[in-house]
C-alpha cells in the first residue's frame, strides 16, 4: 500500500504539486502572523474611545499649514450684533433736552425727517379726550407765514411726502424726502410744530372730518 500511493505521487503534474506547496506556504504564513493583543481587563471600551479622542486633539494641537491658511480649526465666538441691529441708531442729547436719534445708510439717497411727541391718547383725560388726533388733524391747517397751499406746493415740488399719526404712547410728525432736501423738511416741522394758526373756521371744517372717521370705524 505504502508503495502504490508512492507511485501515485510521482504520476502527478508539477502543476498540482507547486499549487499544493504555495497553499500550505500560505497557510503557514497566516499562521504565523500575531494576533492582535486582547484590551486589559481593567481598561473599558469607552477608555480606547477616549485615547482615540485625545490623539485626534493632539493632530488638531499640531495642523497641517496647508489648512491654517484659509482658517483656524478651533472655534471662535463671534459677536454679529453691529450685523444685527444694522443700520445703528445713535442717540444724543441736547442741552436743551431734546433727543435725537440718528440712523445713517450711505446706500440710499433718501431721508426721513420726524418728530415723535410723548402725547399719545393715554394721557389725555375726560375733558381733553381726543385732543392729540385732532391736532394732528389741525397741524397741517397753515402756519403764520405759510398757508394750507403753500405748504402742500413746498413738499410736492421737493417730490416728499408729509404726514402724521397718532399712538397712544405718541404723536408723530414726519417728511419724507430727498437727502438733499432735508434741511428744508426740517425747517417745515418747525414751523408747523411752532407757528401753526388753528383757523376756527378749518377747525369747525376739520370736526366734521374727525366725526366722519370715528363713524367709519365703528
Amino acid at each position: 500500500m505504502a508503495i502504490r500511493h508512492l507511485l501515485k505521487l510521482s504520476r502527478r503534474s508539477p502543476r498540482s504539486l507547486s499549487a499544493t506547496r504555495s497553499a500550505s506556504t500560505a497557510v503557514a504564513s497566516v499562521s504565523d502572523t500575531p494576533a492582535p493583543a486582547p484590551p486589559h481587563p481593567n481598561q473599558m471600551i469607552y477608555d480606547h474611545i477616549a485615547e482615540q479622542v485625545k490623539s485626534k486633539l493632539k493632530r488638531l494641537e499640531n495642523p497641517n499649514p496647508k489648512f491654517l491658511k484659509h482658517n483656524s480649526p478651533f472655534p471662535t465666538l463671534t459677536d454679529h450684533t453691529s450685523i444685527l441691529t444694522y443700520p445703528e441708531t445713535r442717540v444724543t442729547t441736547l442741552p436743551n433736552g431734546l433727543r435725537i436719534a440718528t440712523e445713517s445708510n450711505l446706500a440710499s439717497q433718501t431721508a426721513t425727517v420726524g418728530v415723535w411727541i410723548d402725547a399719545g391718547s393715554r394721557f389725555e383725560t375726560e375733558e381733553t379726550n381726543g385732543v392729540a388726533h385732532f391736532l394732528e388733524h389741525m397741524i397741517f391747517k397753515g402756519t403764520e407765514k405759510r398757508s394750507v397751499r403753500s405748504l402742500e406746493e413746498e413738499i410736492e415740488n421737493m417730490g416728499g411726502h408729509l404726514n402724521a399719526y397718532t399712538s397712544r404712547e405718541q404723536t408723530t410728525y414726519y417728511a419724507k424726502v430727498m437727502g438733499s432736501d432735508a434741511p428744508k423738511a426740517l425747517d417745515i416741522l418747525s414751523d408747523i410744530l411752532q407757528n401753526s394758526t388753528f383757523d376756527e373756521r378749518l377747525i369747525n371744517r376739520e370736526r366734521g372730518v374727525i366725526l366722519r372717521e370715528m363713524e367709519e370705524e365703528c
